[in-house]
């Protein structure tokens, strides 16, 4: 008999295997589940079942899974909003679809907010069910490199932008700076080096040297390496975004 929360193990007879595609199949009709389940354990998938979302969330709080198998009609959960319910917690993995006919319009409104794909119940064969899943798992697999793809021109992007805003900064500031340090020099010059008025000189260029440092790391920034700051705000690290 099989149990809930519990592997459908596979009949190996020792053949090496490639890795087990981990699938949950969520579906309350239990006749149908088994049959799903006996065609895609003999396909590579290891078949985990629950009948409710409520369960849906315990189980996946548990482990880990490369595909969902969802069927929209749940006792808990009807409608789209059940695949609402269920992206929202597995926003990476690959969700595919089970509707009867009457509902086929509600498994494309859930194709159109993200489902992989949607299967229509007694229509699906062996062929068309592999193919599916398959093809869902690639999908899912090419649309998730392409978020990082992205995710890495836009690193790339502030990079650039960085680079020419911290070159230009640096000698825009610069210019002013290098009259600051002549201004100092003339005034210490006609100012007795015990006086008052010349320590704070000295200390007015000793802040200046620490600016002119500054400068310098900025125009040699080459990547973008920030830390943290204030109350969750990150700044620019010019320490680890140099080039020296």
């Amino acid at each position: 008999m099989k149990r809930k929360y519990t592997e459908k193990a596979a009949n190996t007879k020792g053949k090496r295997e490639e890795k087990r595609k981990k699938i949950l199949i969520i579906e309350d009709d239990e006749k149908f589940v088994n049959v799903l389940s006996k065609q895609l354990e003999k396909n590579n998938y290891q078949v985990y079942h629950c009948g409710k979302l409520s369960d849906f969330m315990e189980m996946f709080v548990k482990g880990r899974f490369d595909l969902v198998l969802l069927d929209l009609g749940l006792p808990d959960s009807t409608g789209v909003k059940t695949y609402n319910k269920v992206s929202e917690i597995v926003s990476d993995i690959p969700v595919v679809i089970l509707t009867g006919l009457d509902d086929e319009e509600i498994a494309v409104g859930a194709v159109k907010k993200g489902a992989q794909d949607y299967l229509i119940k007694g229509e699906v064969d062996n062929k068309t069910l592999l193919r599916s899943l398959d093809y869902a798992v690639e999908r899912s697999r090419l649309l998730m490199k392409l978020k990082k793809l992205q995710e890495l021109v836009l690193k790339s992007e502030q990079i650039k932008v960085l680079v020419e805003t911290a070159g230009a900064a640096a000698h825009e500031i610069n210019q002013p700076l290098t009259s600051i340090f002549g201004m100092v020099e003339l005034l210490k010059n006609d100012l007795p080096e015990d006086s008052s008025a010349h320590r704070k000189l000295d200390f007015i260029f000793d802040a200046a040297c620490q600016i002119r440092d500054i400068i310098k790391k900025m125009g040699n920034v080459r990547q973008y390496t920030t830390k943290p700051y204030s109350k969750g705000i990150d700044i620019v690290d010019f320490e680890e975004s140099t080039e020296e």
